[in-house]
């Protein structure tokens, strides 16, 4: 009987791992693809030196500010952070 649980209690933690695994690989991937344009665009503007303060920001906000420069070049306006 306690082998069964223990049993029971690996296989949920093995579990755990592998979806945390997928959807950290589902969600992570296509963010990643999605801002390395973006951040092609701040490595340049910042060996220009502009745009210097963009260097310690997470991924989701380089998301967001690539979202926000993304709109900016199809509307052909000056991007605003």
């Amino acid at each position: 009987m306690l082998l069964a649980g223990l049993l029971f209690v690996l296989k949920l933690v093995v579990f755990a791992l592998c979806a945390g695994a997928v959807i950290s690989f589902i969600v992570f991937v296509p963010l990643t693809i999605y801002a390395i344009p973006y951040a092609w665009w701040v490595g340049g503007q910042q060996c220009a030196g502009k745009h210097l303060d963009k260097k310690k920001e997470g991924i989701f906000r380089s998301a967001r500010n690539a979202t926000i420069l993304y709109k900016s070049w199809i509307l052909r306006k000056e991007p605003t952070f």
